[in-house]
């Protein structure tokens, strides 16, 4: 620190050593900024000099393939090397344990197999410890993409298992299965398929009876302790009070669209709460438990007990209309809606619409809410006790600032799919991150506010701006901006800002989270920054 006398100077000199403390700090800062990218790209290079060392070994076990004359193992090998050479991070691991190598088959078939899965191990040991590295320098995004490494490489490897909340489950019915060693699968699941009456997950049916199976097939249903058909069936719940019901991990969707349509939507959520549970997981956890999470995988449990969210799905417009009513101004009419006073989301079947966009859009809502509700409750109650109150006002997000995240992220997830079990985010293509970029880059269609000024928007300036749609869109943008730009670099400093809000600091409850203090870097940067972004966004619409 540079320290000016106050005696005896003159203005010209104070002027100058006033400029250099400032260029100074302004330095200091770069440098803290500049230390931490470096940082996040020397993991990077680490990150991809294991993945090159293990293709590498690919390579030896295919030369040994070769010169034994084994084609097909050469070709098997030679297709494990392709795809984590291009992997799809998005695509799940397989869920079946790797039995081990029979020694019933031939030397050589052993040989090659024993040399894979050694090479297999070791390379997924690095990798983990890499990973566990990088959440302690402060990067759990790049951890736990490093932990899908590690699955791809070894998917029976505990430790990361446990980590996304998997165990080995064994299935009594396939005990006498020598190709059958194990399945990783969650404590619902584990729960749901054990005990004297287990149950089956059926993707059409959701999860039944083992035993009533058949008589789904032949079109009966269960209704008061006996079986109609399903026609009947359809009849009874057509009046919403005695809407199907369907349980799964973490969602109770009741529906009187159908069963089928019911188990659809609810598949959906849990595969959108099981990516946001693993690529946003420094939401859902404090540093240290997500700090615990990984140095004791070994000893953890994954059966995280929480409630299931509500959600209604209604067969007509209609019906929705009378639930969400008092909910929405009556002068403003909505495609879904997740209302914090009962934690549940309202949807009905829009024959408008044939994607998700906004189930996605409401279930960002009602998981980021519900999973920080009480650390809400507590920064209240310690409001309460800084402003010496006498009562406790109810936590209100975004009161003050930031609220256009709120919304940006929800947008942003509006993009989420699901193709045959591989999941998409984010495509540049997307209608509201589309029309971000043309804001950017078409006169015809410019607006932007500066981040600044955006960030400065509370929950009720925001709603009644007069450009409430374009800032939607430059919400949806700035959003894939901060999860996209430079191979993710201020990922981490999106979710610390959203985990800022959703969770706010009992010691800080009077202060406003703020961009760039989490990341270290100005508004004005980053306005530029994104600017450059969107513009380079035109290559990837043209590739695709």
């Amino acid at each position: 620190m540079i320290r000016v006398s106050t005696s005896k100077r003159s203005p010209i000199l104070f002027v100058v050593m006033l400029l250099l403390s400032f260029l100074t700090a302004t330095r200091g800062a770069a440098d803290d900024e500049s230390t931490r990218d470096r940082r996040y790209r020397q993991l990077h290079e680490k990150r991809q000099t294991i993945l090159d060392d293990f293709q590498r070994d690919l390579e030896s076990v295919q030369n040994w393939c070769n010169e034994h004359d084994l084609p097909v193992a050469k070709y098997e090998v030679a297709k494990l090397a392709l795809k984590i050479q291009a992997p799809d991070p998005d695509s799940a691991p397989s869920k079946f344990v790797t039995p081990p190598v029979s020694k019933s088959l031939p030397f050589e078939d052993q040989q090659w197999q024993l040399q894979l899965r050694h090479h297999r191990e070791e390379r997924a040991k690095e990798l983990y410890m890499l990973a566990r590295a990088t959440l302690r320098a402060g990067f759990p995004s790049l951890a736990f993409t490093m932990i899908g490494d590690v699955i791809r490489i070894d998917p029976d490897h505990k430790f990361a298992r446990s980590i996304l909340g998997t165990q080995l489950f064994a299935d009594p019915s396939r005990k006498d299965d020598p190709e059958y060693a194990g399945e990783w699968v969650c404590a619902f699941e584990k729960q749901k398929r054990s005990g004297s009456r287990p149950q089956i997950y059926h993707s059409e049916y959701g999860w039944i009876p083992e035993s009533s199976l058949d008589r789904y097939n032949e079109g009966l249903r269960p209704w008061k302790n006996d079986w109609i058909s399903k026609e009947k069936e359809a009849e009874q719940r057509r009046n919403f009070r005695n809407a199907w019901e369907i349980p799964s991990e973490n969602f109770l969707v009741r529906t009187n669209v159908s069963l089928e349509a019911g188990v659809r939507l609810s598949q959906r959520l849990e595969i959108f709460n099981d990516w946001l549970q693993k690529n946003f997981a420094a939401f859902f956890e404090t540093p240290k438990t997500l700090q615990d999470r990984f140095e004791n995988a070994s000893s953890r449990s994954s059966s995280r007990k929480q409630n299931q969210m509500k959600v209604h799905y209604y067969k007509t417009r209609e019906e929705y209309q009378r639930s969400v009513e008092g909910k929405v101004p009556p002068n403003i009419e909505t495609n879904g809606l997740y209302w914090e006073e009962d934690a549940t989301s309202y949807f009905f079947e829009n024959p408008e619409k044939s994607d998700y966009s906004t189930l996605y859009h409401e279930a960002t809502h009602q998981i980021l809410e519900l999973a920080t509700r009480d650390a809400r409750k507590v920064a209240a109650k310690a409001r309460s006790l800084k402003l010496k109150q006498r009562g406790i006002t109810p936590w209100r997000l975004c009161e003050n600032s930031n609220f256009w995240i709120l919304e940006g992220i929800a947008c942003y997830f509006e993009s989420f799919d699901v193709e045959n079990g591989t999941v998409s985010v984010g495509r540049p293509d997307f209608q509201r991150i589309d029309i971000a970029r043309q804001r950017i880059v078409d006169p015809m269609h410019s607006y932007y506010l500066p981040g600044q000024q955006l960030a400065a928007l509370g929950q009720e300036q925001f709603k009644l701006h007069p450009q409430i749609a374009q800032l939607y869109t430059q919400g949806a943008g700035f959003a894939h901006f901060l999860m996209h730009f430079e191979d993710g670099l201020y990922r981490d400093d999106l979710i610390t800002l959203l985990s800022e809000i959703y969770r706010p600091d009992p010691d800080a409850v009077l202060e406003e989270p703020s961009l760039p203090r989490i990341s270290g870097v100005s508004f004005e940067n980053l306005d530029r920054q994104y600017f450059t972004y969107m513009q380079n966004l035109i290559p990837q619409l043209e590739q695709q």
